[in-house]
């Protein structure tokens, strides 16, 4: 650490080495070398998903090169959790202040699908809450969204 700085200065420099606003309502995390939509599933459309709902609307966004780019995806387990940081809050759709990067925009639903599943009938959904995953029925359209992410390529020249 640098004299003069502390501790939460350190954590907002790494926090904005890491993500940069890109173009379209996007945010590039340089650290994972992803693109994440700005809004999630519920933002967009104002409508709760199931998981099958969900991976359906990423190939829609897909077929219309949302944003500029295709391969928009439901992120993994992993993916999802990496946006769940202590030390940043944010806003979930009822106005609760939650653990989660504040570069992407507020009133977001608390649970994202993930691209996880078990048994053909069940995925994993991570909650920004309180930073836990639970397997839930693909089928389940409870309170469900999901921020859509696409792998960053070279001949994206985000990175």
């Amino acid at each position: 650490m640098c004299p003069g700085t502390n501790d939460q200065e350190v954590q907002a420099q790494e926090v904005s080495a890491r993500f940069e606003e890109g173009k379209n309502d996007t945010v590039i995390d340089r650290k994972r070398a992803l693109l994440w939509l700005k809004q999630d599933t519920w933002q967009l459309t104002g409508k709760w998903m199931n998981w099958v709902q969900s991976r359906d609307y990423s190939e829609e966004l897909n077929q219309k090169k949302f944003g500029g780019y295709q391969g928009w995806r439901l992120p993994t387990v992993s993916e999802a959790k990496s946006l769940f940081d202590k030390n940043q809050q944010n806003k979930d759709h009822m106005g609760q202040t939650v653990s989660h990067a504040a570069i992407f925009a507020p009133g977001f639903g608390f649970l994202c699908w993930t691209s996880d599943v078990r048994n053909k009938i069940q995925a994993v959904r991570f909650g920004y809450r309180k930073g836990l995953q639970i397997f839930d029925d693909i089928y389940r359209t409870s309170r469900g969204s999901t921020r859509l992410v696409r792998d960053i390529e070279k001949t994206d020249d985000l990175i």
